[in-house]
């Protein structure tokens, strides 16, 4: 009869130490999940300066997003990686009166993260949640000597992981609303969570009084 109580012990410690070691596991936070997605995206923008022209860029990024700053911030690394020399924006909100150089024009249409879903791997583990991060966004190349639209294109990228439920608040940034969405939870979750318990106390129960008999 003490096999029943010794197998439960070990299978509950097994799944405790599978728990422990996936939030062992490094995880980038979600501002950091979605710059790899930016960063997916700015590197699918092959937008080299043309030959023998001033290679003289200035950035116009649309309002769209509370993360453009974000964007601005991965894009001109890779821009400048490039060949391209970044200038501040000489004609403020409209800068097709500019003499020189070339004006990239920026419409963002989607940027953030969401918790796509979540599960449990084991009956008795914790929850796991997917992260996707997503960026799309809209952009033209334009040759402020004539005004000329000398390139246009779409862009979209997506970064995905799976991290534990329990991890959510330590990986998010309250700071940035875009980096921190909120896991629904739905019907079925709260019934199983509450068996859990349930269950849990239910082999707490019958490991005192087995040993206690046994004694």
């Amino acid at each position: 009869m003490k096999i029943i109580p010794i197998g439960i012990t070990i299978l509950a410690l097994v799944l405790l130490a599978v728990a422990c070691a996936a939030e062992d596991e490094p995880h980038p936070t979600n501002l950091e999940l979605i710059g790899q997605a930016v960063k997916k995206a700015a590197d699918s923008m092959e937008i080299t300066p043309p030959p023998g022209a001033l290679p003289l860029l200035t950035i116009q990024a649309g309002q769209g997003s509370d993360a453009s700053w974000l964007l601005d911030s991965v894009l001109k690394k890779h821009l400048l990686g490039l060949g391209w020399n970044i200038v501040a924006d000489p004609g403020g909100a409209d800068s097709s009166g500019s003499e020189q150089g070339f004006l990239l024009r920026l419409q963002i249409a989607d940027l953030g993260l969401q918790y796509a879903r979540s599960w449990r791997r084991y009956l008795l583990a914790g929850k796991v949640v997917e992260r996707v991060a997503r960026v799309s966004l809209y952009y033209e190349l334009i040759d402020l000597t004539d005004d000329r639209v000398v390139f246009s294109s779409n862009v979209g990228s997506e970064a995905v992981d799976v991290v534990p439920a329990s991890m959510l608040s330590t990986l998010s940034n309250p700071k940035y609303s875009f980096a921190s969405p909120q896991l629904e939870k739905d019907q079925w979750d709260r019934y199983l969570e509450g068996g859990l318990v349930v269950a849990i106390i239910g082999v707490l129960v019958y490991l005192f009084y087995s040993n206690k008999t046994a004694s």
